[in-house]
């Protein structure tokens, strides 16, 4: 297979990642609607984990293929890409405004999982007991964002035509076929470039596979702080941090024991504690994201990127 098929490959696998997700959780969304389910619910388990299942098919994919280093990669990279690239510029663009408890809940839930993947890792291996941790823990965000969210209320159904539940039916299916389909390009030609420029499956991991299945966040992110809608952003994102770690950790390590190099240990989750304190620890006095912390965690994120691609 010659290179340009590789490269070609991995393009196909990405769009096929970014709009199978979009077409996914856009046709969960509109099921959501016709059965009633409210909008607030939709957003805290459909949305957030739509948009993490790209990470989580290639992490599953690489699993079975025994690649420990591409499942933390792509997990911990999503998270730093998340923080670093999207918040940050978000920030840059328009300062965010912190004021709710439940946004420092889970500012504060998701500094805790990352480090909780650190102490998971400190003995070289994520399986057994762990792995029922993270998806127990799942079990629980999930529950709880949507006890939290009814609150005893309920959503009007939506009215709807057969052809809307046509339309929407195949919409979901080949969604869900695209990422399925893409992940698995994409890790697979992932893989090949990694060999073609010899560079660790872990650095195209973090770089290629999380900035890719990170592109749908950054653009509609970048939008919302331009209208002014940050504080729905900031909180989806923090979200999908959450599930980087849980879900794409959590399912990957039950199908095979996940490898925690030095590397992950001392420099990936050092890094992005740095990242998060960076970006929100000062908002639990300043109530606010200013524009200089954005900056700040967008030039750490590029610098590390940098550092990765060239050593």
């Amino acid at each position: 297979m010659s290179n340009w098929t590789i490269y070609a490959l991995f393009v196909i696998g990405l769009l096929a990642v970014i709009k199978g997700g979009d077409w996914l959780v856009e046709s969960a969304v509109w099921l959501a609607g016709i059965l009633g389910i409210p909008q607030v619910i939709v957003g805290a388990t459909i949305v957030s984990m739509g948009t993490t299942l790209p990470e989580t098919m290639i992490g599953s994919f690489a699993a079975i293929a025994d690649s420990g280093d591409i499942v933390i990669g792509t997990a911990l990279g999503s998270v730093l890409c998340n923080t670093g690239l999207i918040l940050g510029l978000n920030n840059v663009v328009r300062p965010t405004i912190i004021e709710d408890t439940d946004t420092f809940l889970k500012v504060g839930s998701m500094i805790g999982v990352v480090v909780l993947l650190g102490i998971f890792g400190a003995n070289g291996m994520v399986s057994g007991i762990e792995t029922w941790i993270l998806l127990l823990l799942l079990a629980a965000y999930v529950a709880i964002n949507i006890w939290a969210s009814t609150n005893g209320k309920h959503a009007h159904k939506v009215p709807y035509t057969t052809n809307d539940l046509w339309k929407n039916g195949i919409y979901f299916f080949v969604g869900l076929l695209l990422v399925v389909v893409g992940a698995r390009l994409l890790l697979d030609s992932g893989i090949s470039i990694a060999r073609i420029y010899g560079i660790s499956e872990a650095v195209i991991a973090v770089t290629l596979f999380a900035v890719g299945s990170s592109l749908p966040e950054l653009v509609t992110s970048i939008a919302a702080a331009i209208k002014g809608h940050n504080g729905i952003f900031f909180g989806n994102i923090l979200g999908a941090n959450i599930l980087n770690i849980l879900m794409v950790v959590g399912v990957s390590s039950a199908i095979n024991p996940i490898a925690i190099t030095r590397d992950v240990l001392f420099t990936q989750i050092p890094m992005t504690l740095l990242l998060m304190g960076v970006l929100v620890m000062p908002a639990f006095i300043t109530k606010k994201i200013s524009k200089a912390q954005g900056l700040v965690a967008f030039l750490l994120y590029l610098t590390y990127i940098i550092y990765l691609t060239m050593y």
